[in-house]
């Protein structure tokens, strides 16, 4: 078997192990198996495609939602589309987000209307490799020689575009975006490089570079997003503290974008101040059937830089952890963060505990 096809067959039967059940089980695995389908358009090896092929026709996936069509889409680069393939169509309904996830969202937003506006907007060039070096001043562990990738032909194909590839810890493909320069640079200086840094962090491990990466999919994506969206919060502070206005702004901006493409948004939440009201205009079909992937994207880092066990590298978890506690000693808007993640964290578990009768 070719070490392509091995790859495949590998990285596809991770995505179909997700924390879910249900319709968003099945939506959230045909949205896996796209990223998968784009990992193999990138290697253009024999047999890739082959072994996604293999897992799809095994699994009896028939509706996948919105990322069917991205899935099909690509599964066309290498020829006719399988019968067996997903269709974008919906396979039901799936829960909604949980109520504390409104509660987080209301701290979140208040904490970034509590940041100060300056301008400031030092440029760069307009490139993938120069917003990843622009971006290492803001990632805790960031590292060096990511491997970039043109991903023009994907356009409008990629959710996903960081990814372990055989003989390659870090990729990036490169796929254009809509988006003025200085989001762009954002998205993937920081988030996308701090992807990037994650994969990187486990690259010595015995035959780590021969199958996809832990936090490509499942539990494993949901740590990768707490992680980059955790290195976000530390940039948007420290970027307000250099006087980089405009990267802070886009950063909030992201932030409301995030809240903003909840299933059920506004939820209980009341439209006040600028990053609720910035969240009112964004939404993204495909998160609509995977609630828990997005409200991690809003939970998760509140959650892990407030203390919770994520699956890490140690490394990754003590530079953050670092860079936020110091960053928290000179900001009482974080520091009022924190403790309202820590009380509705409390709440949670008081809910969920069994009620004990002392005798």
């Amino acid at each position: 078997m070719s070490q392509a096809r091995r790859w495949a067959i590998d990285a596809a039967s991770a995505a179909a192990r997700v924390p879910a059940e249900g319709a968003e089980a099945a939506v959230w695995t045909v949205y896996g198996w796209a990223e998968v389908a784009l990992g193999c358009a990138v290697l253009a090896r024999p047999g890739a495609f082959a072994g996604l092929d293999q897992v799809i026709a095994g699994r009896g996936v028939r509706r996948g939602g919105i990322a069917a069509a991205r899935l099909r889409a690509l599964r066309a680069v290498a020829g006719p589309v399988p019968g067996y393939y997903p269709v974008a169509e919906s396979p039901g309904p799936v829960p909604p987000v949980a109520e504390s996830t409104w509660h987080l969202c209301a701290a979140l937003a208040e904490f970034c209307d509590a940041l100060p506006a300056r301008r400031g907007y030092p440029r760069v060039p307009d490139r993938a490799a120069d917003h990843l070096w622009w971006g290492e001043k803001y990632r805790p562990s960031a590292r060096r020689g990511h491997l970039v990738v043109p991903g023009r032909p994907y356009t409008g194909l990629a959710r996903r575009v960081w990814m372990r590839l055989p003989g390659h810890p870090a990729v990036l493909v490169d796929v254009p975006r809509r988006a003025p320069e200085p989001y762009r640079r954002v998205w993937r200086g920081i988030h996308e490089g701090a992807h990037l840094d994650h994969l990187a962090a486990g690259e010595g491990r015995p035959g780590s570079l021969t199958g996809p990466h832990p936090a490509e999919f499942g539990h494993g994506l949901l740590a990768a997003e707490s992680y980059a969206m955790a290195v976000e919060l530390v940039a948007l502070l420290e970027s307000s503290e250099r006087g980089e206005g405009r990267v802070a702004g886009c950063l909030r901006d992201g932030i409301a974008e995030r809240i903003g493409r909840l299933p059920g948004f506004p939820g209980r939440l009341r439209l006040t101040g600028r990053t609720l009201r910035r969240a009112a205009g964004h939404r993204e079909p495909e998160l609509a059937a995977l609630p828990t992937l997005a409200a991690t994207y809003v939970t998760g880092p509140l959650r892990l830089l407030a203390g919770d066990d994520l699956a890490l590298p140690v490394r990754l978890r003590a530079d953050l952890a670092g860079r936020w506690e110091a960053l928290t000693r000179r900001w009482p808007a974080a520091r009022r963060l924190m403790a309202v993640v820590r009380d509705v964290h409390a709440d949670e578990v008081s809910d969920a505990s069994p009620l004990f009768v002392v005798q």
